[in-house]
């Protein structure tokens, strides 16, 4: 195996050991959480539907107290992430959401920033391999060269 294809395939091991490690990191939750703990980070999910850019949990307006009370009472009862923002979702709209739903369009938001990256370091990857020297052994010319360098040199 040349050491061209051996840097290519090292450069690919690391992106998709990179990758593996993000998806590590965006899914694992690191255990069971506790109702306070899920009440704070469905929260921390929502937005506030009068303020700017505040999650419910931010923000001190009327209406976000009532919503995470609403959250915390739904915690309480039993009730399931799905089902909690089902209702939030036809009492105060889409907008209530702080991630965008991932169809249509919006599947972009998500989406492209990743195959970015991906293509991104596949392009760099490419170029730093293309232009790496096939053999490390120097040719005639070079020990010539050399050659005629040291005897100036003395």
């Amino acid at each position: 195996m040349t050491s061209s294809r051996r840097r290519f395939l090292a450069w690919v091991g690391l992106l998709v050991a990179a990758f593996g490690l993000l998806v590590v990191a965006a899914v694992d939750r690191g255990g069971a959480e506790s109702d306070s703990e899920r009440v704070q980070r469905l929260a921390d999910s929502y937005a506030c539907p009068v303020c700017s850019g505040e999650s419910v949990a931010e923000s001190n307006a009327a209406v976000a107290a009532t919503i995470r009370q609403f959250i915390s009472d739904e915690v309480t009862a039993g009730s399931g992430d799905a089902a909690i923002r089902d209702r939030l979702i036809a009492t105060y709209g889409v907008e209530v959401l702080l991630n965008p739903p991932a169809e249509g369009i919006t599947t972009l938001v998500w989406i492209l920033p990743v195959m970015l990256v991906v293509l991104g370091s596949v392009g760099i990857a490419a170029a730093v391999t293309r232009s790496s020297p096939e053999g490390t052994d120097p040719s005639a010319a070079d020990r010539d060269l050399l050659e005629k360098a040291r005897r100036m040199g003395r």
